[in-house]
């Protein structure tokens, strides 16, 4: 008589358990490995995204730079117009206006703040990277508005309003977005002759403390200047660091 084989009830729920755990184990491996992927590829993504952040940055720091380097150039040869007795022309009355040009920006972090605010920061796995990314962000930008400007409130009060829209008009040394500068080239003003302009520089000498007020604006803009550099070379290691990635 044949011997019939079989499998007893415990050991086919055995087999079935087994079966269900692998594809439960399976299930996972794959979850985790597309898991994976995405958090790679979104990674990716925002490494790319800082490098731009980082890049219009650095545009930006070159283009302030210039700007205040050209500022502090025009307050040391108003310091100097000051302290002079002699005849002046409308070149000291530009002179005297672009020393108290202002331009305010800040650094690009939108990036940055989508990494924070939902918690993506986690894929930048790089812890050095992560403290970098956050003491660049975290320090207090660079801002001339914060230093009082009182020598731009006297020169502004000082220079008659048709004279100061000319300069607005024919020297403008921002562009028309009001995001670029677009330098100090040189202008003439028209209709300025040298009696207005040595009115101007007159009411100027004989303004209570303006020396003073100017060396102190000027000292800050020195100072704004030194600040901007060192954001310049922080922008320059995160870059390196980017790259590394």
């Amino acid at each position: 008589m044949d011997k019939k084989k079989f499998i007893a009830p415990g050991g086919r729920s055995i087999a079935e358990f087994v079966l269900v755990v692998l594809g439960v184990l399976v299930a996972l491996t794959v979850d985790t490995w597309i898991e994976q992927r995405n958090d790679d590829n979104l990674q990716q993504e925002y490494l790319a995204r800082l490098t731009d952040d980082l890049r219009a940055d650095q545009q930006n720091l070159e283009y302030r730079i210039s700007f205040f380097t050209s500022v502090y150039s025009f307050g040391l040869d108003t310091l100097d117009e000051l302290r002079s007795q002699e005849s002046v022309n409308q070149d000291a009355i530009l002179a005297a206006y672009y020393a108290a040009e202002n331009w305010n920006s800040a650094p690009v972090n939108d990036t940055y703040e989508d990494l924070q605010s939902t918690g993506n920061i986690r894929l930048l796995g790089d812890l050095d990277l992560r403290l970098a990314l956050s003491a660049y962000h975290t320090k207090t930008s660079v801002d001339l508005a914060s230093v009082p400007q009182i020598y731009r409130e006297i020169v502004r009060g000082i220079i008659p309003m048709k004279i100061q829209a000319a300069i607005r008009k024919y020297c403008p040394t921002i562009d028309a977005s009001g995001e670029i500068p677009s330098g100090f080239p040189p202008c003439t003003l028209p209709k300025l002759n040298a009696d207005e302009a040595s009115s101007v520089i007159t009411s100027l000498r004989a303004y209570p403390g303006i020396v003073e007020t100017l060396t102190y604006h000027v000292s800050q803009v020195d100072v704004a200047i030194y600040l901007y550099e060192a954001q310049k070379l922080s922008v320059l290691n995160l870059l390196v660091q980017l790259e590394d990635q």
